[in-house]
C-alpha cells in the first residue's frame, strides 16, 4: 500500500513540473527528455510513469475534468436544491476551474492543433472527454424539465447546444484570445439560464 501511494505521489509531482514546462516552452517544444530532467530523473524512470509526453499531457486535462466532475457530484447531492440552482452552480464551478487553469489552455490549442496536422480525430478526442460531464448536466437539465423549472419549449438538446455554446467560447477566449478572465462568458451565461429557465427571475 505504501509502495502504491509512493508511486502517485511521484506520478503527480511528475505531471506537476510538466505542466509548468509545457506552459514555459509550448507543448511541441517539450519532449520526453526535457520532462525527465525537470523532474530529475532518467528517461527510464519517466517511462514507469508515462509512455509519452501526450499521455503526460492527457493526464493534466483529466486531472481537470476530475475535479469539475467532483464538484458538480457534490452539488448534484446537496439536499433541497433546485435543478436551477444545481444547473447555475455547476456552470459557475466550470467557468471558474477555465478561468482558474487558463494556462492549460494555452497549451491546449498547439495540442490539438498537432493532433488534426498529424490526422487525429481531435472532434472525437474532445467528446470523449466531456462524456461524464455532459451527462452531468443533461440529468440537471431533465430533472429541471420534469419539475417545471425550465422552459418546456426548449428540448434538452437544445439546452445543451446552448450551454455549450458559452462553455466553447470561454474556452475559445482564453486559448486563442488571450483573454485573463471569462466576465463576459459570465454575462452571456446568465443571459442563458434565464432563457432555459423560460424568463423566469430567480
Amino acid at each position: 500500500m505504501a509502495v502504491l501511494i509512493e508511486h502517485e505521489k511521484r506520478k503527480a509531482e511528475i505531471l506537476e513540473k510538466a505542466f509548468s514546462l509545457f506552459v514555459e516552452e509550448g507543448y511541441e517544444d517539450v519532449t520526453f527528455q526535457k520532462i525527465a530532467d525537470r523532474c530529475g530523473i532518467t528517461r527510464t524512470t519517466l517511462y514507469i510513469y508515462f509512455k509519452n509526453k501526450r499521455e503526460i499531457f492527457r493526464w493534466s486535462i483529466k486531472q481537470l475534468l476530475s475535479s469539475i466532475e467532483q464538484q458538480i457530484v457534490s452539488i448534484a447531492r446537496t439536499e433541497g436544491i433546485s435543478a436551477a440552482e444545481c444547473l447555475e452552480k455547476t456552470l459557475c464551478i466550470v467557468l471558474d476551474e477555465c478561468e482558474r487553469n487558463v494556462n492549460l489552455f494555452k497549451v491546449l490549442l498547439p495540442y490539438l492543433l498537432q493532433m488534426q496536422k498529424s490526422g487525429g480525430n481531435v472532434k472525437y478526442v474532445i467528446e470523449r472527454r466531456i462524456v461524464k460531464l455532459q451527462h452531468f448536466i443533461n440529468v440537471i437539465l431533465i430533472r429541471g424539465r420534469d419539475s417545471g423549472e425550465f422552459d418546456p419549449v426548449l428540448s434538452i438538446k437544445d439546452m445543451y447546444a446552448l450551454i455549450l455554446s458559452v462553455v466553447e467560447s470561454a474556452v475559445f477566449r482564453l486559448a486563442v484570445i488571450g483573454a485573463r478572465d471569462l466576465a463576459s462568458s459570465r454575462a452571456t451565461m446568465s443571459f442563458v439560464l434565464d432563457r432555459i429557465r423560460g424568463g423566469r427571475s430567480r
